[in-house]
């Protein structure tokens, strides 16, 4: 089986990507991680070389289906994951520390810019590209047809058509099933801990006001994530309910066997938890096969 996922940034896809990780190791599947170039896949891959044996590939640079088609070939499953815009953009603007880019002193200022209108819809960082409706832009919408409808439903009906599974962050567990029943693998190989979390203590609360103001600029994005959560929803059988369930629950023995604790590598003080490496890590006090296999360095 060839594998394609799409990983934006701040949506459990580190997590999804580990999960990809421990299935290339039961299966023997070869892995790319693309990390450097948007320039896809030329930079690191010879034109005349054979592309079959890639069979799962894992993008976290912007996705384009042309590219992507080329490296894995015909009859691939495709996997993305989404996670609710404003909680997304929140996430991401303190781990890029976007303070700068948006000229602004923290979140709670670049929020009141947004609403007087004076927030820029240019793109942060040339390798990142992060900015407004991410989760759009990085599956292949074009920051010109933000406010298209008629696009957005095109580029909707178009990821709709081409992926096999969207994921959604809110629904993690439940997508984890639903990506076990479409690969064909067993629960046991799709257990996880959640890799890169942030501290409570980081995160901006979102008020209702706050959420509406942001999800009426990240439009596109709400409009993509509305359409794919509705869908994921009303495919939650009572079946696949009680696999969650049962995967909770293996998940939990998992942490408690493995003797699992947050070990803290940024800056106690909350007012600095700004960056790319400000975010705790996952470590287990018990090691062997099967705890370094999903904790190890």
């Amino acid at each position: 089986m060839k594998i394609g996922f799409a990983k934006s940034y701040k949506v459990s896809g580190t997590t999804v990507a580990d999960i990809l990780l421990r299935i290339s190791y039961f299966y023997g599947y070869f892995l790319d991680m693309e990390s450097e170039s948007i320039a896809f896949p030329t930079n690191y891959l010879p034109l005349n070389q054979t592309i079959s044996k890639f069979d799962i590939l894992i993008e976290d640079r912007r996705w384009k289906f042309e590219d992507v088609e080329r490296v894995l070939g015909d009859n691939s499953v495709y996997v993305t994951i989404l996670r609710s815009p404003a909680h997304q953009f929140e996430s991401m603007f303190h781990y890029m520390d976007m303070r700068k880019f948006y000229n602004v002193s923290s979140f709670e200022t670049f929020l009141q810019e947004l609403e007087l209108g004076n927030i820029k819809n240019d793109r942060f960082h040339d390798i990142f590209e992060a900015g407004r409706n991410q989760l759009s832009f990085s599956l292949g919408l074009e920051n010109g047809d933000f406010a298209n409808e008629t696009a957005i439903d095109s580029f909707i009906e178009e990821i709709d058509n081409k992926f096999h599974l969207v994921m959604i962050s809110e629904y993690f567990d439940e997508s984890v099933i639903l990506l076990k029943n479409l690969l064909g693998t067993a629960i046991g190989q799709m257990l996880y801990v959640k890799q890169l979390p942030r501290s409570e203590e980081t995160k901006y609360k979102l008020t209702e006001q706050n959420t509406k103001l942001l999800e009426k600029w990240l439009s596109a994005d709400v409009k993509l994530y509305n359409f794919f959560k509705r869908k994921l929803v009303k495919s939650l059988t009572k079946n696949i309910r009680e696999e969650v369930r049962v995967y909770r629950k293996l998940n939990t023995e998992l942490q408690k066997f493995c003797k699992v604790y947050q070990h803290v590598t940024g800056d106690p003080d909350p007012s600095k938890q700004f960056g790319i490496f400000e975010l705790d890590l996952i470590r287990s006090n018990r090691h062997g096969l099967l705890c370094d296999l999903y904790f190890g360095d």
